[in-house]
């Protein structure tokens, strides 16, 4: 090799070698040098966010633009330990066309199991994502800002705090049930003698079974109980699912059904004592008092197995919740004029379950059936005041008042809530008779079945149970009375960003204003001004402010597209306004606005 050759690759190599330094340098010094100074990609990001209280501080302005952050400390708002439920409104002043019958057979005790009926169906989500809010807190100037806001809104704060009142049953008064002499003028809250054995199945159902154990019964003759089918140890057993527990129940109650069906056959044909086993005979004693040709043809053919699931668990969960509102609902019905003892109907149909729908359509704790409850109540894409506790307690007062009159006496006025006052009236007319116990053993009607026919024995075993809690359960921890704010703001206002920026919590929004429908709480509808909206107690002023600094909320008028069947009355209802109000606002508007037609909501 010459010398030439090895000069040209011991330089080659030096060049390698500082180029690689120059590498090592531009990759790994360079960039730590430039994060050591001040050097930035883009602007820099304020070292304090804007939050809830920059918002809630400063006037509302007509222009979008933002304002700049405020300065203070980052602090948050949490909220209230305590869950709050719905409540009292205004009372409704008219007097509806009076309708015949309310709820369905009731949510709380659902009908033959075998029909798989679904009695309390639950209500999707609302499509609503909560957000974390940081607030800041305000300096002096920031705070007379606020101050020149809650003076403005002060026409739209109606600052009324309502507490509830607890209940007789809270309370400890004692109930008439409970003094030996019976009052002649609530007689009809004691038991008849010749529906003590239907009172006492439903008393047991209440009291005695619970809800993971279905007594299989003859569905007339509610003293024959062929067996109690018990599924607790499939509902705690961990290795199943939901679906294959409810398969494994079905499957245990319909063995049992079926081999009920297998020994009414045998009995029927006419098995003699010797044929029987021990099961088959203790059968066929419980119809020893049956007085009827066939009866166990007649049990398999004709009147079937009915199952119904226990109640007892439900029964002290609803005695609990009652706690908060049936303080207030008793009131109502004082005010009313009409017995306490008939807010116990509650009990039988929804036991104090504010979501209980039934599978006809009934809504809410008093269950209105949708016609019926349009006729007393606000039903519309805004409100459904069935669910609303209060609300519904004076259209069910209402109802049960003109029964009364029509009836003449308070358990045939009680069984027509739920079968419908025409149709009392016409058993009354057939048998010649206001006693209840004739109706209900002896009047024959398509309709009249066994939702119908039981709905007073079921109420008389819940007044039972609800007034001598105690002796059945033990003592009972009442949930305290609501307490709550109510407002009204003057702007119409979009809940969900409005909720957001008052960091008041949906569910707790939502279980003081049952009545609110999907619509108004994922924000697709607007919650127009001057509309009565409950708020947690000691947060209507945070709630006023957050409405005037939402992006979202306006003022004057807003429109409705009319739909198929709507008039002046029933649009104008819808949001609280008068019709003389709306046809102002809409010059030569008639009583039957046409469909798709795009009237002015005028909003003062």
């Amino acid at each position: 090799m010459s010398i030439a050759r090895e000069n040209r690759i011991v330089n080659t190599l030096l060049v390698t070698c500082i180029l690689a330094g120059f590498a090592c340098f531009a990759f790994i010094l360079l960039p730590e040098k430039l994060n050591s100074g001040n050097y930035t990609a883009g602007p820099k990001e304020p070292e304090n966010p804007k939050g809830l209280a920059s918002l809630i501080a400063m006037k509302p302005k007509k222009e979008k633009s933002r304002t700049p952050p405020d300065q203070g400390n980052v602090v948050k708002f949490t909220p209230e330990p305590e869950i709050l439920f719905p409540s009292a409104q205004n009372p409704i002043e008219t007097e509806p066309v009076v309708p015949d019958v309310a709820g369905g057979p009731g949510a709380a005790v659902e009908d033959d199991l075998f029909k798989r009926q679904q009695p309390f169906a639950k209500d999707p989500a609302p499509d609503i994502t909560e957000e974390k809010t940081t607030s800041v807190q305000t300096n002096s100037s920031e705070m007379i800002g606020m101050k020149d806001d809650l003076e403005e809104l002060m026409a739209g704060l109606e600052k009324n705090v309502v507490r509830h009142k607890k209940s007789r049953l809270a309370l400890g008064i004692p109930s008439l049930l409970s003094v030996s002499k019976k009052d002649p003028q609530k007689d009809w809250i004691y038991s008849p003698a010749s529906l003590e054995i239907d009172v006492a199945f439903w008393r047991d159902i209440y009291a005695k079974y619970h809800t993971d154990q279905v007594v299989l019964h003859h569905p007339k003759y509610l003293d024959i109980v062929y067996d109690v089918v018990e599924l607790s140890d499939i509902t705690r057993d961990p290795r199943l699912t939901d679906r294959e527990k409810d398969y494994q129940k079905e499957k245990r109650i319909e063995e049992k059904r079926k081999n009920i069906e297998n020994i009414l056959e045998k009995l029927a044909e006419g098995g003699t004592a010797r044929s029987l086993t021990d099961e088959e005979w203790q059968l066929k004693k419980l119809f020893d008092g049956v007085k009827e040709n066939d009866p166990f043809k007649k049990a398999l053919e004709v009147h079937g197995i009915r199952g119904q699931r226990g109640q007892r668990d439900k029964f002290i969960e609803g005695l609990k919740y009652s706690g908060k509102y049936l303080g207030e609902i008793e009131a109502v019905y004082e005010q009313h004029g009409l017995p306490v003892e008939l807010t116990r109907i509650i009990f039988v149909e929804s036991m104090f379950n504010l979501k209980a729908k039934s599978h006809v359509g009934a809504s809410g704790v008093w269950q209105f059936m949708p016609a019926t409850g349009k006729l007393y109540l606000r039903i519309n894409d805004l409100v459904d005041e069935r669910n609303d506790p209060i609300l519904a307690t004076h259209a069910s007062a209402k109802l049960l008042r003109h029964n009364y009159n029509e009836l003449k006496t308070w358990p045939l006025a009680i069984n027509a809530y739920n079968a419908g006052r025409g149709r009392m009236q016409q058993a009354v007319k057939m048998l010649g008779t206001r006693d209840i116990s004739i109706i209900v053993k002896n009047f024959e009607h398509g309709s009249y079945r066994f939702a119908s026919r039981n709905f007073f024995p079921e109420f008389l075993a819940a007044l039972e149970v609800a007034e001598h809690h105690e002796r059945y359960f033990g003592p009972i921890n009442f949930e305290q009375p609501l307490k709550y704010e109510v407002v009204k703001s003057p702007y119409h206002i979009s809940l969900p960003d409005v909720l957001r920026i008052a960091s008041i919590d949906i569910e707790k929004f939502e279980e003081l204003n049952p009545a609110f429908t999907y619509k108004v709480l994922n924000g697709k509808i607007q919650i127009p001004s001057g509309f009565s909206i409950r708020i947690p107690e000691g947060r209507g002023e945070l709630f006023m402010l957050a409405a005037a600094r939402s992006p979202k909320s306006k003022k004057g008028a807003i429109y409705h597209v009319v739909e198929r069947g709507e008039t002046l009355a029933t649009i104008a209802n819808t949001y609280g306004i008068k019709p003389d109000s709306l046809r102002r606002a809409n010059s030569g508007i008639h009583r039957q606005p046409s469909q798709g037609q795009k009237l002015v909501i005028p909003f003062d």
